[in-house]
């Protein structure tokens, strides 16, 4: 897999896919534009006024926030839930609802190690909550500590065992320390609980993809896009399989479909100019073969090209 393992390097080995990378920024230029908008009225002057906690604030004000963190969420605003979820994290540090909000937030910003101090502390406290360990978990998966991630996942599962988010970030964090059996039947048992969700099919054809198995990759993510609850994330990662399967014209016309038309001509052209290299053909031959365990590298995130990522929800 050094040919994957050169296209990711592109963007650093520590990054998402190039489709992601865009829409997390879209994302974040739409946060920007609206911290003015839900939940204004949660402080004078929105989340940055929210993050400014008052010396006695009322329950009324209290709920006010709330309010506007969790409208923030649902909107994915996520830079002004940050904000109202710290603004409420320092009111209630102990309160393990907000904790697990706040980290989730701040993951969606990037801000993982902030995230960490945030749930180890909430774990030290709340050690028997399903939703703590779970969010704990998700943490350290995003933290690149996927080996840690596992057993406080599992043990996150035996708590809640009819989450299927617990069970698909089990199965991310096991992709991560190249347990790709293992991993997808996480993502498999996180199917029969919600069947047919397009985020657990995403993250399970992109396992195929990281085991070397590209034809059941490809089929998978048809079937994650083929939902209209796919997102982008889904949409990119079918791109580069069919890229890195020598399909370059299906693989463009879907990467235009959330990307701008010239990052997504460069990154198929930079699969084209890779797969013109007589030594990467053989090696492309055998990525068709499931891999041996002889043959599978540890590190998910040093196998795939910057355009695939896995969703930890």
């Amino acid at each position: 897999m050094d040919s994957i393992k050169k296209f990711r390097a592109r963007s650093g080995a520590t990054r998402l896919l190039m489709a992601s990378t865009a829409l997390a920024t879209a994302l974040a230029l739409s946060a920007c534009a609206t911290t003015q908008g839900p939940g204004a009225d949660a402080g004078q002057n929105g989340p940055a006024a929210a993050a400014q906690p008052a010396s006695k604030p009322s329950t009324q004000d209290v709920e006010k926030i709330r309010e506007a963190a969790i409208t923030s969420t649902k909107t994915e605003d996520y830079i002004s839930a940050a904000a109202y979820w710290g603004n409420l994290y320092e009111r209630q540090q102990d309160d393990p609802d907000t904790a697990v909000n706040y980290s989730k937030a701040l993951r969606q910003i990037g801000s993982i190690d902030q995230a960490g101090t945030v749930m180890q502390r909430a774990k030290d406290l709340h050690g028997d909550s399903a939703e703590v360990q779970a969010e704990y978990g998700k943490v350290l998966a995003a933290s690149g500590r996927a080996d840690q991630a596992v057993p406080v996942l599992n043990r996150a599962a035996a708590l809640a065992p009819k989450d299927w988010t617990i069970l698909s970030a089990a199965g991310v964090a096991l992709d991560q320390t190249g347990r790709y059996a293992e991993a997808q039947e996480k993502y498999k048992a996180a199917l029969t609980l919600d069947p047919g969700n397009p985020s657990v099919l995403t993250n399970l054809g992109l396992s195929y993809a990281l085991q070397g198995d590209l034809d059941h990759a490809e089929q998978t993510l048809r079937q994650a896009v083929a939902d209209p609850r796919a997102t982008a994330s889904a949409r990119q990662n079918l791109a580069v399989v069919l890229g890195l399967k020598g399909n370059f014209e299906e693989a463009s016309r879907i990467a235009r479909a959330d990307l701008p038309a010239e990052v997504a001509e460069n990154n198929i052209a930079y699969l084209r100019e890779m797969l013109t290299q007589p030594a990467l053909w053989k090696q492309m031959e055998k990525l068709d073969k499931p891999a041996t365990a002889a043959t599978a590298t540890a590190d998910q995130v040093s196998e795939m090209p910057p355009a695939t990522t896995t969703s930890l929800h």
